[in-house]
């Protein structure tokens, strides 16, 4: 069987450089960290505001890199593809020379189960390999993901994830949240769930690391995540479902991931101390949603997790709901956590109009409505601008779409800036073609202070159907909440030179991660040897890319690289119209590979 392993790097960047003579809105650098061993990446997890320091990982399965085990809303929705492509989500590729090779999820789980009986050594999916950061605390057989990095005079701060070491086919915990200090040769802190700590050893996330002020004048260095507070189901039954079952089950269900993570996680945040070795942390919501502070008897699983939060303390992120009382039953919806003047949390709120689901008060108003499936906030900036995503559980044009959400807390002001809307390649809108498509995707990932967003959309040619069907290609996008203008990345790398003679770099870029407040953005993808592999998409070489913008130039004076011999003659309706091939990717626990449910990827 072909395990799969990813490797989480934090560099100072190492490159090859291609900085143009003539210019370009970006200038890109392609990132070579050292992946050795995997098949899939490098892909950017975080970058500091310097600039100088990014956290990387790469895989070795085609798996999605959006799925995270501590986080159901990423895995909690069913399969929607054809039966075909269901199956090698599920199973994996039944060709031993595909690096896919029995690496679907079932795949993962029948080999936890062996590991748990003692019948195959433990495999470290996700390794940390550092130039200049040091991840210590976590032994060859455990995973680390790198989730942020932050300045400091002395260095890099790293924060993440990582999971236990094996004793014996056992170990003591699943995931520990962890922060690398540069001011202590870089000693590994563990953030501890201190809210629940059994037999299975309890379970917590680190997702960014802020200084906070609070109204009082406290200020403080917090790191926010999530934690356990209970096990899902009340007893250990679903923490075996999610993590030693290794039956295989019927592809129309949501399989065994529904009791993942085995806990119910509640939002949570450290504060940093250089000379701990763990951090006992605090709840920054009283309760999930529903007014619930307990699991009450419940079947579903609660979880909730925070992934941003701003100079001021106010945190965003996800909470669930109990749309039914069954192991199935549970939804998540995007949540705004806002301290009072002492920086004590107490009732999170959710951001309701993201889904369209308020009373006549604009309250929540929990219903059995099936047009969201989950929303979830990712980003808040230091005026009270949220990003985030919500995703459909009806279909909308043939797609089960996710859509990007923008909401204002102090003026209560939403947007879905591209709610049924392409974005446009560069010829479209020069062409004056209509942006309207219904049923479009745009995945929100990271958003700066000065209102820039990147993430994934759509690829400006596929409008092919996707439930029944296969995945959508996708590209990386840049949004400007301030003009509401989108642009597709790859069409603003390109150059002229003195003679109008547009050069195309080959380089086609999938998503973008990562963007610091200069504009810095940190986008993967691949690069292609010729105009014809480009053009049919074939002989690509996987790549990293740091992205620096112009400043004297705006996006829309970039050079058009439709007026490049590359893409002139090409027919732009058919070179990469339907569906790509599965290149995904995730990242989460050893026990736990997964890459079932909805695929915003390809």
């Amino acid at each position: 069987m072909n395990y799969s392993k990813a490797i989480s790097v934090i560099a100072l960047l190492s490159t090859s450089s291609a900085w143009a003579a003539t210019s370009s809105y970006y200038e890109y650098e392609i990132l070579s960290p050292d992946t050795t061993g995997s098949n899939y990446g490098p892909f950017p997890s975080a970058i500091t505001e310097a600039g100088d320091t990014v956290g990387v990982y790469a895989l070795k399965a085609d798996l999605d890199q959006n799925v995270d085990i501590g986080l159901p809303f990423t895995f909690n929705q069913e399969c929607f593809y054809d039966d075909e492509v269901c199956e090698l989500i599920y199973y994996g590729s039944e060709d031993s020379t595909d690096a896919s090779y029995e690496n679907g999820y079932q795949a993962w789980r029948t080999t936890s189960a062996e590991i748990d009986n003692n019948e195959t050594d433990p495999v470290s999916y996700f390794i940390a390999a550092t130039n200049n950061v040091k991840i210590e605390g976590f032994d060859d057989d455990t995973d680390v993901k790198i989730t942020d990095v932050v300045d400091s005079d002395e260095g890099s701060f790293a924060v993440g994830y990582g999971s236990g070491p094996y004793t014996d086919g056992e170990r003591d915990y699943v995931r520990r949240a962890f922060v690398v200090d540069p001011s202590t040769s870089y000693a590994t802190i563990s953030l501890i769930p201190t809210a629940f700590d059994d037999d299975e050893g309890g379970f917590s996330s680190a997702y960014r690391m802020r200084d906070v002020t609070y109204d009082n004048g406290d200020t403080k260095t917090l790191i926010v995540g999530n934690a356990s507070k209970s096990l899902a189901g009340g007893d250990s039954d679903y923490f075996d479902l999610c993590y030693n079952e290794g039956d295989e089950d019927d592809l129309d269900d949501l399989n065994y991931l529904v009791n993942c993570p085995g806990f119910d996680t509640q939002a949570w945040a450290w504060e940093y101390d250089s000379s701990a070795t763990e951090i006992e942390g605090f709840a920054l919501a009283t309760e999930w949603l529903d007014d619930n502070t307990t699991r009450d008897g419940s079947d579903a699983t609660y979880s909730a997790a925070a992934f941003d939060i701003n100079s001021s303390g106010i945190a965003v992120g996800v909470s669930t709901y109990e749309l039914s009382d069954s192991d199935e039953g549970g939804r998540q919806r995007a949540i705004i956590m806002t301290p009072d003047d002492e920086g004590t949390y107490d009732t999170p709120t959710v951001i309701v109009d993201a889904t369209d689901e308020s009373d006549s008060n604009g309250d929540y108003d929990k219903n059995d409505d099936t047009t969201y499936y989950n929303s979830w906030a990712e980003s808040i900036t230091d005026d009270n601008v949220v990003m985030g995503n919500r995703q459909y559980g009806s279909t909308k044009n043939v797609n089960y779409p996710i859509e990007m959400f923008i909401y204002d807390i102090d003026d209560d002001s939403i947007s879905i800036p591209l709610e049924d809307t392409k974005v446009l390649s560069t010829k479209q809108r020069l062409a004056g073609d209509s942006a309207s498509y219904r049923g479009a995707n745009s995945y929100g990932y990271d958003m700066n202070e000065n209102g820039l967003i990147v993430g994934s959309a759509d690829a400006y040619d596929q409008t092919d159907p996707v439930v029944g069907g296969s995945p959508r290609t996708q590209s990386a996008f840049l949004y400007d909440n301030t003009s509401g203008d989108s642009w597709f990345i790859d069409d603003l790398l390109c150059t002229e030179d003195d003679d109008g003679v547009v050069t195309h770099p080959l380089i086609r870029l999938e998503s973008a991660t990562a963007i610091n407040d200069d504009g810095v953005v940190l986008a993967e993808g691949f690069q292609y040897d010729s105009d014809s592999d480009y053009n049919s998409s074939i002989n690509a070489t996987a790549i990293m890319v740091k992205l620096t913008p112009s400043t004297t130039m705006e996006p829309d004076d970039s050079p058009n690289c439709w007026d490049s011999e590359t893409l002139s003659d090409s027919d732009s309706d058919s070179s990469r119209s339907g569906a790509a091939s599965l290149w995904l990717w995730l990242l989460v626990l050893p026990l736990a590979l997964v890459r079932r449910v909805y695929n915003k990827k390809v």
